[in-house]
C-alpha cells in the first residue's frame, strides 16, 4: 500500500466542530487550564480525563488536523485524528513529543481493519515528519483502576481550602512518612469534625501530587499514601 500526501490542514481551535448526534454521546470537558475539549464518544471522553489530569499535559487539541492522501495512486481521502496532545516540561525532564491520538472500541478497529489502516498509515507518515507519536488507543488501555482513580480525585481539584489544614496535614504526612488516608486524617485532627471535613482537602493533595499515591491500585481510605514532591502520571505505561 503506497500513501501519498497531498495536504495537511491544522489548527490549535480543531479543524471541525463536533456536532451533536442523539446517536452518540457527544460532550465537552472543561479542562484544569480552563480550555474546553470536545468528544464524541464517552471512550473518547475518558481519554480526555486520562490527559488532562497529566501533569505533563500542557493542551489538548479536539479534531487537531485533516489529512488529505491518496493510496496507491487512486482517490484521494482524508482522515482526522481524534486528540493532539503538546507536553510540557515537569521537573528536569524535556517536554514528550506532541502526540496524536485515535480512539476506537477495540470490536470496531477489529472489524473496520482494512478500511482504517489507510489513515492511520497517513498519520504515521505526518508524524514521523513532525517528529510526533501516533497512538490509537482502546478500551483496554483507556478503562482501567487508574482511570477510576482519575474520575474519582477531578472532582477534588478545586475542593475549597484556606490553606490551613492542607498545610496542617501536609506537615503530619512529612512526620508519618507512609500512612493510609484514615491515619493521616486521624493523626492531624483530634476532633471529629475538623476530621470529616478535612476528607476533601486530603484528597485535593492527593489529586496535586502534594502526597502520594499508587494510582493504579484502587483509592480507599485505606491505601498506602505518602509524602513527596509532585509527579507526574501520564501515558508513558
Amino acid at each position: 500500500m503506497k500513501i501519498t500526501i497531498i495536504d495537511l490542514t491544522e489548527s490549535d481551535e480543531g479543524v471541525r466542530r463536533i456536532p451533536k448526534n442523539y446517536r452518540a454521546v457527544t460532550g465537552r470537558v472543561e479542562t484544569l487550564e480552563g480550555d474546553t475539549v470536545e468528544y464524541e464518544s464517552t471512550l473518547e471522553r475518558d481519554l480526555v480525563h486520562l490527559l488532562d489530569f497529566n501533569a505533563r499535559v500542557a493542551k489538548v487539541v479536539s479534531q487537531p488536523l485533516k489529512i488529505r492522501y491518496r493510496v496507491d495512486g487512486g482517490e484521494i481521502r482524508s482522515y482526522t485524528p481524534d486528540f493532539l496532545a503538546r507536553y510540557r516540561a515537569v521537573g528536569d525532564s524535556k517536554p514528550w513529543r506532541p502526540a496524536l491520538f485515535e480512539v476506537k472500541y477495540r470490536e470496531e478497529l477489529l472489524d473496520r481493519r482494512e478500511d482504517l489502516a489507510p489513515g492511520f498509515a497517513a498519520a504515521r507518515m505526518v508524524c514521523r515528519s513532525k517528529g510526533w507519536k501516533f497512538r490509537v488507543l482502546t478500551e483496554r488501555f483507556i478503562r482501567n483502576t487508574y482511570l477510576e482513580n482519575v474520575q474519582f480525585l477531578r472532582n477534588y481539584r478545586s475542593y475549597p481550602d484556606d490553606g490551613a489544614k492542607s498545610l496542617m496535614l501536609l506537615r503530619t504526612m512529612e512526620q508519618l512518612k507512609i500512612a493510609t488516608p484514615s491515619e493521616l486524617l486521624a493523626a492531624t485532627f483530634m476532633d471529629l469534625t475538623n476530621r470529616m471535613e478535612a476528607v476533601g482537602v486530603m484528597w485535593r493533595l492527593i489529586t496535586s501530587r502534594a502526597i502520594g499515591a499508587n494510582l493504579t491500585a484502587r483509592l480507599n481510605m485505606s491505601s498506602e499514601i505518602w509524602h513527596e514532591e509532585p509527579v507526574a502520571y501520564g501515558l508513558e505505561r
